[in-house]
């Protein structure tokens, strides 16, 4: 059935009901600031502790961060309780540094505002009145119900309280409806207008000007959609609204309840496991596809290897350190995944912590999901786990490889893949990148291409020898991936990475010079607690990055 907006000539965003309606696109609503930037070429670490200020608030830019297909389906999940999911539909978001929340990346197009325009049709159609509207619409009484079902459910889609003209603005949608047909067309018309808003698809923010000028602190509305972004991936819940309607936010004391108590909650479950899915690549496993005449039994085992990944980091972040990361002596497995591994231990399909060979596999680095990733579909791939690890894991942006690079070897009985990767990157227009990602791939080759263990490629030894450069206490020379794997437990260097990694991911943009000072006691803080996942995020919300903005002008 046609919307009753689109009949009314709303084919865009509803002018009519918002100050900022119309179609819109990111440059258009940038109105926080700050202006787009390369992504950052700098590796952890940062400058002396003496050249960084004790007091001073150096917030990077606060740019306006729009709704990612993942934060759109948990938003409309917990503000109509619907279990339809739009957003699986939406334009893919493009990735920027890894992560698909950049705000500079998430640019909107036509299509967007389409695919939005639909959603919320079918949302409003869908949603269950009666648990949304808080009053009786008697004969004559209609609009001053309507009137209270708009404060109420519209502070929540745009998670702060609306002003007395939006208020009115939306009435007039609702008195569309009303006359048009009934009271459940205006409410649902209401509905639609509210979900196409820039202020529920964007985090339009503001901030709290403060008597000395600088810096403005986050208000406590839009305190709370931080950290309900950053710790959950969706809007707030009652308890933050409450705090932030007693203006129980601006503290750090505050802030800090508020992200610990968050943590506690599953929703934090399912935002740590978005971002390992971005950082770690894990949905690359989902689009592999193997020779299955080499690897015949793959197909079956893909999902068993992907919950073992998901609930081995699951674990590591909740009950672990970023040490465990990398050198768990554990995993989880069912049997089938079980006797993949050649391991003893469960004889059902139900997955349990079991330990590993510890010649053979160490941590995330050595699980199958990695391997069989980051391999061909008839062999393994040295250069792609060593783009790998030199991007994800020690924060290493590499050139983009030239135009005319050849296709990769073909499998041989007379040589093994590093024998034929190696004359295959011997040209000295690809040697520079690649004297920095082979020695790493080569460690790797125990594993063939979906990650089972080998000393042999067909008649051949495997040689695993490899190693690590510039990249400080990283380095060194190793046999086989479990050796660097541990030496990667060990780094600062590594770890530093991964508090970065954080950063970028709940700031929505990569760090600025400016906040090099910071970033170094965000690091330092995540090494005093002994490397604990939960207390680095908790730090990250007390940042100044995370608790201040840029007075827009001083942004651009």
């Amino acid at each position: 059935m046609r919307s009753p907006l689109r009949t009314l000539g709303f084919t865009c965003l509803i002018a009519a009901a918002f100050p900022l309606g119309g179609c819109f696109g990111q440059a258009d609503l940038d109105v926080n600031g700050g202006a787009p930037q390369r992504p950052s070429q700098e590796e952890p670490g940062g400058p002396s502790a003496a050249s960084c200020p004790a007091t001073a608030v150096q917030p990077g830019p606060s740019p306006l961060r729009r709704l990612n297909r993942f934060e759109y389906d948990n938003t409309v999940r917990d503000l109509l309780t619907t279990s339809l999911r739009p957003a699986q539909g939406f334009a893919p978001e493009e990735e920027a540094l890894g992560f698909k929340n950049n705000a500079y990346a998430l640019n909107v197009t036509l299509l967007h505002v389409e695919q939005w325009m639909t959603a919320a049709e079918s949302l409003a159609a869908a949603a269950d009145l009666s648990k949304l509207v808080p009053c009786q619409p008697t004969a004559g009484a209609e609009t001053a119900c309507a009137t209270q079902f708009i404060e109420r459910f519209g502070k929540r889609a745009w998670r702060r309280p609306l002003e007395a003209e939006e208020v009115a603005r939306l009435g007039s949608v609702f008195r569309s409806g009303l006359t048009r047909k009934d009271f459940a067309t205006g409410i649902r018309m209401v509905i639609e207008s509210l979900l196409q808003s820039p202020f529920f698809l964007y985090r339009v923010e503001s901030g709290t000007p403060s008597a000395q000028g600088g810096p403005l602190a986050v208000s406590a509305y839009e305190m709370a959609s931080r950290l309900s972004y950053f710790l959950w991936g969706t809007m707030p819940d009652e308890t933050l609204f409450q705090a932030a309607d007693a203006g129980k936010l601006g503290t750090r004391e505050e802030v800090e309840a508020q992200a610990r108590r968050m943590l506690t909650d599953p929703k934090a479950h399912r935002m740590v496991a978005e971002f390992h899915k971005q950082w770690l690549m894990l949905d690359s496993l989902d689009r592999v596809t193997k020779d299955a005449t080499l690897y015949p039994g793959f197909e079956t085992l893909k999902e068993a290897m992907k919950t073992e990944t998901e609930t081995f980091l699951d674990y590591v972040f909740f009950e672990g350190n970023a040490s465990q990361l990398f050198d768990a002596p554990y995993t989880f497995v069912n049997k089938p995944l079980a006797d993949f591994y050649g391991i003893t231990g469960p004889t059902g399909t139900a997955f349990e912590k079991v330990t590993v060979n510890p010649a053979q596999r160490a941590g995330f680095l050595t699980q199958a999901t990695f391997l069989a990733s980051h391999a061909k579909p008839n062999q393994s791939s040295p250069i792609h786990r060593g783009v790998f690890v030199r991007k994800q894991i020690l924060c290493q942006q590499l050139p983009t490889p030239p135009d005319n690079v050849g296709a990769p070897p073909d499998p041989s009985p007379d040589s093994t893949t590093r024998q034929r990767f190696a004359e295959h990157t011997k040209n000295p227009a690809c040697s520079g990148c690649h004297s920095l990602i082979d020695p790493i791939g080569f460690t790797f080759e125990n594993y063939d291409g979906v990650g089972g263990y080998r000393t042999q490629e067909g008649a051949l030894p495997v040689d695993a020898s490899g190693g690590v450069s510039q990249a400080e206490d990283a380095n060194g020379s190793f046999v086989g991936a479990v050796e660097m794997s541990r030496r990667f437990a060990q780094s600062q260097y590594v770890k530093d990475c991964i508090a970065t990694q954080w950063f970028r991911f709940a700031n929505g943009r990569a760090e600025v010079e400016a906040e090099k000072c910071e970033l170094q006691e965000l690091q330092r803080q995540f090494a005093a607690s002994g490397y604990n996942f939960r207390e680095l995020l908790v730090q990250l919300a007390l940042s100044d990055a995370f608790r201040y903005r840029q007075p827009a002008l001083a942004a651009q």
